[in-house]
């Protein structure tokens, strides 16, 4: 029918998001957009606007289907188990088959992050969105007595995101997880030293 779109756009947003995970956005043509979606540029220029539009939508797709799953482990009641569950989906996400390697909101941080627009605006919320509800979790876990009082709640909050996106990092250099593994372990035990029984 005419006017209408003939495909599931988050299923076209997936596949493109894939691209731009496995590429990176200054690398992805065209051409490997419309070959992994399956439509022509009209389609994707009608609906998208510009491959910058087709990547800012695909960073909300993950967001919404992936990294949202990541902080609804924070919302655990017991601390420990929030941070360990956490770490442990970033961690699985790093080395699921179901998923390119690396992290594509890292990528983005790298490429876009300190360019100007709306993509520089979309990564620093996704980050500062993520860096805020650790920090937020933090402070609850001081309130509820799981974690000791007067811990620099911004500044830990901030080590577990550097870690986090440090390790696309460490992997990609050294070939294999286990740097990135041991990172995670070393994160952990540093949290636990701050933690309450």
């Amino acid at each position: 029918m005419s006017g209408r779109k003939q495909f599931d756009e988050s299923q076209v947003l997936d596949k493109a998001m894939r691209v731009f995970w496995e590429k990176g956005y200054k690398a992805t043509s065209l051409s490997d957009l419309e070959s992994a979606m399956g439509l022509n540029k009209s389609s994707i220029y009608n609906t998208f606007q510009s491959k910058e539009g087709l990547y800012g939508r695909c960073l909300e797709h993950f967001h919404t289907q992936y990294a949202c799953d990541a902080m609804d482990t924070l919302n655990h009641p017991d601390f420990r188990t929030a941070m360990g569950g956490f770490l442990e989906m970033l961690q699985s996400g790093m080395e699921s088959s179901e998923t390119p390697e690396g992290c594509i909101a890292t990528m983005a941080a790298m490429e876009v992050g300190a360019s100007e627009g709306f993509l520089s605006d979309l990564v620093a919320k996704g980050t500062n969105d993520m860096l805020n509800r650790i920090e937020t979790r933090m402070q609850k876990a001081i309130d509820d007595g799981q974690l000791q009082a007067g811990v620099d709640c911004a500044a830990l909050a901030a080590m577990v995101m550097a870690v986090s996106r440090g390790v696309v990092a460490l992997n990609k250099g050294t070939g294999s997880t286990t740097a990135g593994k041991n990172s995670y372990q070393q994160l952990s035990t540093i949290l636990d030293q701050y933690t309450l029984p």
